[in-house]
């Protein structure tokens, strides 16, 4: 039989899933275009150097533990992912109508002040006179898909300002507002140095570190450099053929 190299280039797609009371995935969420997934994989040791020699030689090495962690480059900054990399809570917001916003007191000319909503229309401010008046748009000026007033001209109105003021839907993401369960992670690759023959990497239990860094302002295209901790699963057999921690699965194609 022929000497047959295997080399390895990947691609493929990257899936967690939360985990059953048996540590199988429940549904799967593709994280979409990641740029780059490496595992990572050490042990600890005790060792033992000879004193009888003259020359210190090592005499003993013992692993002692096991580690394993995952480092991925998320591309994509969808709500889901977001959520997962910040530690956050999503919320959607419809669309609907606000009255009787109080702005800030004391704003003078050239302030910018938000509102409590972006992607606004309709907007009518009034001010704090006995008998309210319709503030002149002639002095402010809406900053519409931001949800911001600039104040021009304070001649004359009593503070605070009230907005009143229609809005659009909206989705938004607390950020270390949730406490990270354990998952499943789960990736579908192919090998293209092997004619795009199919492998599978399962980590049965990860543990998310929260994103170290995001980078708003930059000449790049973003990304989200998100790290795991790949944590023994207690539910698999010691013994078993799939391990505690993961298993490579190289896909036949005959």
């Amino acid at each position: 039989m022929s000497y047959q190299p295997q080399y390895f280039l990947g691609q493929g797609k990257v899936f967690i899933a939360q985990r059953d009371a048996a540590g199988n995935p429940k549904a799967m969420r593709w994280l979409g275009d990641v740029d780059d997934a490496k595992i990572s994989l050490k042990t600890g040791k005790i060792e033992r150097k000879e004193s009888w020699s003259g020359e210190r030689g090592k005499a003993l090495s013992i692993s002692v533990d096991k580690e394993a962690s995952i480092d991925l480059t998320l591309m994509e900054f969808s709500k889901e992912n977001l959520s997962f990399a910040l530690f956050g809570k999503t919320t959607s917001t419809a669309s609907g109508s606000v009255t009787g916003e109080q702005l800030t007191s004391g704003l003078l000319v050239g302030d910018r002040i938000p509102l409590k909503n972006p992607n606004v229309s309709a907007v009518v401010i009034t001010d704090s006179a006995a008998t309210p008046a319709t503030v002149n748009p002639s002095k402010y000026e809406v900053d519409p898909k931001y949800g911001a007033i600039t104040i021009k001209d304070v001649a004359g109105l009593t503070q605070p300002l009230i907005a009143a003021y229609s809005h659009g839907a909206v989705d938004s993401v607390a950020i270390f507002a949730s406490t990270p369960d354990d998952l499943f992670l789960r990736y579908e690759g192919i090998n293209l140095a092997q004619g795009g023959a199919p492998i599978v990497v399962e980590l049965y239990r990860v543990k998310s570190e929260p994103l170290k860094e995001l980078s708003l302002i930059t000449d790049k295209q973003g990304d989200m450099k998100v790290n795991a901790e790949v944590l023994i699963d207690s539910t698999k057999p010691a013994d078993g053929a799939m391990g505690r921690f993961g298993r490579i699965i190289q896909v036949s194609t005959a």
